[in-house]
């Protein structure tokens, strides 16, 4: 039998699915079509590709819900996907350059803070995982360091993500302003020093300014932030990055990021990693962690695992008012496998940086709600 899914608010009615299955889960949903028609700029952004078998071929269809893409967000965490994926791919450069380096052997990290030198040592597996499992800052600026911002912007645009750059690391970081020496076991340098280029926004993105009033050093100070020297994605670069993790034979045949098998399935695995799993049970005695930790798709709201059998391969983002997930989910038991990527800003006050948002109680609540309910329209 077909398991259902628990739904917040579910309203009783008969419901086929639509051409748009997006508005039909607004419209059987009563906390979803709620927010969706509030007088609030939520600034919803939603991409949805089903995924249908069609006598062992797979027939995909893409549905949309206000997508803009002149529309910036702050893509937060979000980010770190295509760095991890970059990484991979300047790995196997290296590899290619004759250094006897892979994902699990180890590395050598060393910077100078305030005359203060630090040294570890660690693996990409290590860094990697971090970044999965609890969306680790210390782990992701590392990784930036190794590939460096210059080459990731040139990277992924060749590759065809235009609206998609890095400038900036990501804090709470004790060591964000400083820079990582990484090197492997044999003091070979492998990180990356080129002098950083900034991109800019575009002159013609909406919302580029994020708030009315700014909470900076204990006092709210009239006007915005300015986010044109932020990092930037949009909503389709997200979701078709996705595409080529999951589907690179049908979406990337070029293999624009020079990946193998084995790296496809290092991506996948850790991407769907509950907050304990393997190396994640380190994090079982820290009460900031719990279960889905990593996962505002399907188990968002809820502390613990419901259904075990739904696996969200994924990378979330959440901050400045910003509530993101950009998942491939899928369900081996019933066959039922999506894409889905959204994005919801909350910020009633409409203060930036005062970490009053409403994030509990409208954000992660409609992601979570928004998944389930495809998922069960993909179910009848």
């Amino acid at each position: 039998m077909k398991k259902l899914l628990p739904l917040t608010l579910l309203l009783i009615c008969s419901c086929s699915f639509h051409s748009n299955p997006i508005k039909s889960s607004f419209n059987s949903n009563q906390f979803l079509n709620k927010v969706a028609n509030e007088n609030e700029d939520y600034q919803i952004q939603i991409l949805l590709t089903t995924i249908n078998n069609n006598k062992g071929e797979k027939i995909f269809k893409d549905f949309q819900y206000q997508l803009d893409e002149d529309q910036y967000f702050y893509p937060a965490s979000t980010i770190k996907l295509p760095i991890v994926t970059l990484s991979l791919k300047k790995i196997n450069e290296l590899r290619s350059e004759g250094y006897n380096i892979d994902l699990k052997s180890k590395i050598k990290l060393y910077t100078e803070n305030n005359s203060i030198k630090t040294d570890s040592i660690t693996s990409f597996q290590n860094l990697i995982a971090d970044v999965f499992l609890v969306s680790d800052n210390s782990a992701s600026n590392v990784l930036i360091d190794f590939i460096g911002y210059n080459y990731f912007n040139e990277e992924i645009k060749k590759a065809g993500f235009n609206n998609t750059y890095l400038n900036h690391k990501f804090n709470p970081d004790p060591f964000v302003k400083s820079t990582w020496t990484i090197s492997d076991m044999n003091n070979n340098i492998i990180s990356n020093n080129d002098n950083q280029i900034i991109v800019k926004a575009r002159d013609n993105l909406k919302d580029i300014d994020k708030g009315d009033n700014t909470f900076r050093n204990g006092e709210i100070i009239k006007g915005p932030i300015n986010f044109s020297e932020k990092n930037r994605s949009s909503l389709l670069d997200m979701h078709n990055l996705l595409k080529y993790i999951f589907y690179p034979e049908i979406f990337d045949p070029e293999n624009s990021f020079n990946l193998y098998v084995e790296d496809y399935d290092f991506l996948r695995y850790w991407m769907s990693r509950f907050t304990y799993e393997d190396l994640g049970q380190k994090y079982m005695d820290d009460q900031k962690y719990f279960e889905t930790y990593n996962k505002f798709f399907i188990h968002g709201d809820d502390t613990l695992i419901n259904d075990n059998n739904i696996r969200v391969y994924n990378k979330i983002g959440q901050a400045y008012g910003t509530s993101i997930d950009n998942a491939f989910i899928k369900n081996y038991n019933e066959d039922i496998e999506f894409f889905l990527t959204a994005t919801i800003y909350t910020n009633k006050n409409r203060i930036i940086n005062d970490n009053n948002y409403e994030y509990d109680e409208i954000a992660i609540p409609f992601l979570a709600n928004l998944s389930r309910e495809i998922y069960n329209l993909l179910l009848d």
